[in-house]
């Protein structure tokens, strides 16, 4: 899959995070919301390198809303304390994300911002900064939420790392549709990307190349090694439990991460997208035994809608 470059816009988000969460300074702000806990069935340990929440910077609130609802059928909760510029999304009950409204001056492009879980913040942010991150927003308490900062990693794709107080969702083979389902980094260095999240989190990558048809599955990885195809997307893990993946972006365009929603039919909610005012970044297309399409909703932000497993096409 490649994303087409106009449609990927350098992100200013510090300015969002610092005027909306009141991240840089010890008093919080009277607008300051409280959010709600991460989960309510936590795993009972933290699951390092699991995205654990994801966060929408946007202009248009109103238009999100509207989108996103009708789109997945979400719920949102706004904030008493941030009204008008903080809601809580919902999914049956259970809160599975925020959306922020900012304006021009506090935000670029509309995006999705992805919170990767830490057991420790403070020394996340000293060590991605060894590794050649930049501190957006340093580490800071948000009630209900837990201990958190935002960093730029070395391509220039923002992300969180996040202590939660809560405690951690629990994995899951099984995704309903409206559901967080997969997330991946879209950089320009998918190998050096690798490096800093695998010296940052303790990912252990697996490189998958393109032109898979022409290659024999007993000498596919001595072909990726010796340098015969080009890896394309990289897929990280923490033990046996597959955390992310990182693929390849042409070098004009921005990195950024980009979260995946769980659908039961990737032709029809496209459909759906597209009459709610989406856009269609990339097509629905298979990818291993899923399939998937890769969409900008009216606001700007890009996104994914997967359907997993294809119909047919067996287990993950």
């Amino acid at each position: 899959m490649r994303i087409p470059c106009s449609t990927l816009k350098p992100a200013t988000i510090v300015m969002a995070c610092v005027t909306i969460l009141g991240a840089c300074s010890s008093t919080p702000p009277p607008s300051r919301p409280v959010p709600p806990p991460i989960t309510s069935d936590a795993a009972g340990e933290t699951l390092v390198g699991k995205v654990i929440w994801h966060d929408l910077l946007t202009h248009d609130a109103g238009a999100a809303l509207e989108f996103y609802g009708g789109l997945f059928g979400w719920d949102f909760e706004e904030s008493e304390e941030a009204p008008g510029r903080y809601w809580d999304i919902t999914r049956e009950g259970q809160a599975i994300g925020s959306v922020f409204a900012a304006n021009a001056d506090e935000l670029d492009s509309p995006l999705w911002l992805v919170s990767l879980s830490v057991p420790d913040v403070d020394g996340s942010v000293s060590k991605a900064g060894g590794l050649g991150a930049s501190v957006a927003v340093p580490p800071s308490d948000l009630p209900n939420r837990g201990r958190y900062a935002v960093l730029e990693d070395p391509q220039g794709a923002f992300f969180v790392v996040l202590r939660s107080t809560s405690g951690d969702p629990r994995d899951t083979q099984h995704h309903d549709p409206g559901e967080w389902l997969w997330t991946e980094l879209w950089t320009t260095d998918a190998r050096g990307a690798v490096d800093f999240y695998e010296g940052l989190l303790g990912y252990r990558s697996e490189g998958i190349a393109a032109r898979l048809e022409e290659v024999a599955e007993d000498e596919y990885g001595e072909a990726i090694a010796e340098g015969d195809l080009p890896v394309v997307f990289y897929a990280m893990s923490v033990g046996e439990d597959v955390r992310a993946g990182s693929h390849q972006l042409p070098a004009e365009a921005h990195p950024h991460w980009l979260p995946y929603v769980a659908v039961g039919d990737v032709a029809e909610a496209v459909a759906r997208a597209v009459e709610l005012g989406a856009s269609v970044l990339l097509p629905a297309e298979a990818v291993n035994n899923g399939e998937a399409a890769i969409l900008s909703d009216p606001t700007g932000a890009p996104f994914g809608v997967q359907q997993w497993p294809r119909p047919g096409g067996g287990d993950r």
